[in-house]
Formats: C-alpha cells, structure tokens, sequence
C-alpha cells in the first residue's frame, strides 16, 4: 500500500522522564514519492527513536546514497546516518565513511544479513518487527495526532483510539 498524502500533520506529545525531555510540537512529515506505508512507519519509528537528538527525516529518497534521517553539524558533516533498510555494502561504506555515528532500522531478516557484511561492525542496528509496522501503518492519517512515552528501551505510542508499545532492541558496534 502506498502513501496517500504528500504531507503528514502530526501533532506530537513526546515524554521521556529519564532524559527530562517533554515536547508538544507540530511537525509537517513528507513521505517519499511512492513510499510504501509500511516504509513510511519505519521512518516515522525511527525518527521518534531519534527524537531527542533532534535529527531531521530526509526529504528525498535515494536508494542508500543519503541517509533517511540524519543529524549534521554547522560544517554539514554528518554527526548522524540513519537508514530504514539494509544498505548495500558499497552504500554502508559510504556512510561508515562520512558520519561518526550510522543506525540502520531493520526488520528481523535484514538484521540477519547484516551481521554477515563487512562493516558491519561499525554501525548498531535496531530492529522493528513486521507486526509493530503493521499497526502503526493503521495509524497512519493525513493529520495524526500521537502521543510517545519513552522508557528505557520502550516506546509506548497512542493515538487516542490504538495503543501501541515498542521494545527497541539495539545493537552496537563492537
């Protein structure tokens, strides 16, 4: 199923109690031209899990040359590369090579392969199970209105109607 809306209204309620972090902010998301919904989330998953570092969700998709999400310094080096899929091993070099620190959001297949590739050893990883998409893909709205609690390695996502709690399992670099 691909994405409807060129722009996604969320109205955002973030908290996390262990940072001290509390946000209630308006952000205007652009899924890719002829995402799929179920890639959308994966961004939108990622990029709360992100939140507090302030990373930004890309605008244009480029097949693994750009990052999904990224975080850049006043010189625009990359601080941060985040990709909603497995890369390509010239692709993963690439940005092992241009950012200090690469995330990769994967499902549980692609999270087995990885750890087959050369580096691989310098990028985490978290993984995103099937089911968890799915059902923030139901959730998906031209105007959405979530409100994220952050614990430990848990997010608890609502939309007022569907509920819906995430164990973000990460992997780092060894």
């Amino acid at each position: 199923m691909l994405m409807n809306a060129k722009v996604i209204k969320l109205d955002l309620n973030y908290s996390c109690a262990e940072h001290h972090h509390f946000a209630q902010q308006r952000h205007y998301l652009a899924p890719y031209p002829e995402e799929p919904a179920e890639h959308f989330a994966r961004r939108v998953l990622a990029w709360l899990c992100l939140y507090e570092s302030k990373a930004v969700m890309a605008g244009l998709h480029r097949s693994g040359k750009d990052p999904d999400i990224f975080l850049q310094d006043e010189q625009q080096h990359f601080r941060l590369w985040a990709s909603v899929e497995l890369l390509e091993e010239k692709y993963l070099r690439r940005a092992c090579h241009l950012a200090d620190q690469v995330v990769l959001f994967l499902n549980p297949d692609e999270q087995r392969q990885l750890s087959n590739m050369p580096y691989s050893a310098k990028s985490s990883s978290c993984v995103f199970q099937p089911e968890q998409l799915q059902q923030l893909c139901s959730m998906l709205k031209p105007h959405m209105e979530l409100s994220v609690w952050r614990e430990d390695d848990a997010i608890l996502l609502t939309d007022g109607t569907q509920h819906l709690e995430l164990s973000v399992q990460c992997q780092h670099p060894h």
